[in-house]
């Protein structure tokens, strides 16, 4: 019987996922102390197990001189250096499309939270500020012009979502595409400035780092929100505190963030955010259907079949 495959989870919580992994599969290292793990076994890793979130740079890969395949248990795969990954023939996998509509639920919840003041309001309840028995008027969110930065799944599961409320949808990618009937509009600055709140969904890389930025949150106004579900450096945070800060936006809701985790002090200050803990996509059911996929992906590799779902 050959020797199993040396596979290691870069977070212990994963190895829950995988409740019945084949006999050919063995787990190393299957403590809390992740750093010690790999000083001790790193050249014995033959598999490693991601979530997207760890820098898998030339630095990381140079402590797994026998690692032959990524498998990511998330869509995301910015954090993997793809050049030294094909230098080093080491295959790449992820799991694609499985939590868009998560992360759109998420997306659009906080997009009418915001609209509505839910923040505001929660606030003016705890100072004390009802006083009578009418509590303030609201504007109604029909009509409101929303713009989608980025239409891939989640940008088409945000669509989905926000039809229902009667909202005018726009968005902007860099490139248009003929399948899509919502709007298109030609630069992100003219977006900004047709929309009362934008819904930041697009891929994460070098060309959409700080993409949301403080010029472009002053085409916005002072009456805009913004929801970010992609990543952190997509927005520029500090330009989005600072706004906050000043009145020049109205409000933001964030799962995603420049450090993660981040941490109370910077927001205790900040008003009108919703904040939540980069969970958009992690529910029990996404997360299990995208551990068969990464299983599958694996066993394929293993046996030499072509990937389902290969990056490279």
């Amino acid at each position: 019987m050959n020797n199993p495959t040396k596979i290691l989870a870069m977070h212990p919580d994963m190895l829950t996922l995988f409740p019945n992994a084949p006999e050919r599969w063995e787990f190393v290292g299957t403590g809390e102390d992740l750093e010690q793990t790999i000083t001790d076994m790193g050249d014995t890793v033959e598999i490693m197990l991601s979530a997207s979130i760890e820098k898998l740079d030339k630095e990381m890969l140079d402590r797994f001189p026998n690692l032959k395949m990524i498998a990511s248990i998330s869509a995301g795969f910015s954090n993997v250096d793809l050049d030294e990954c094909g230098s080093r023939d080491i295959a790449v996998t992820n799991a694609p499309g499985l939590n868009s509509g998560d992360v759109a639920d998420l997306a659009v919840t906080m997009m009418t939270s915001l609209l509505l003041n839910i923040p505001q309001k929660h606030q003016y309840i705890l100072a004390d500020k009802w006083i009578t028995k009418s509590g303030p008027i609201r504007h109604s969110i029909r009509s409101v012009p929303i713009g989608i930065v980025g239409m891939g799944s989640i940008g088409k599961e945000v669509v989905k979502r926000l039809e229902p409320f009667g909202v005018d949808i726009k968005w902007w990618g860099p490139r248009q595409k003929s399948e899509i009937t919502v709007p298109y509009v030609d630069s992100l600055n003219e977006l900004a400035k047709q929309s009362r709140g934008l819904i930041v969904c697009c891929r994460p890389d070098q060309s959409t780092h700080h993409l949301i930025n403080d010029d472009l949150i002053d085409q916005l106004g002072n009456d805009g929100v913004i929801v970010n579900v992609s990543r952190g450096s997509v927005v520029d945070e500090e330009a989005l505190i600072a706004c906050l800060k000043e009145g020049r936006l109205a409000g933001a809701g964030l799962d995603v963030f420049d450090l993660e985790p981040t941490h109370s002090s910077r927001w205790a200050d900040v008003p009108n955010v919703i904040l939540s803990p980069h969970q958009g996509g992690t529910t029990f059911e996404t997360l299990f259907a995208q551990a068969q996929l990464t299983q599958k992906n694996i066993e394929n590799f293993l046996d030499g079949k072509p990937l389902l779902t290969s990056v490279f």
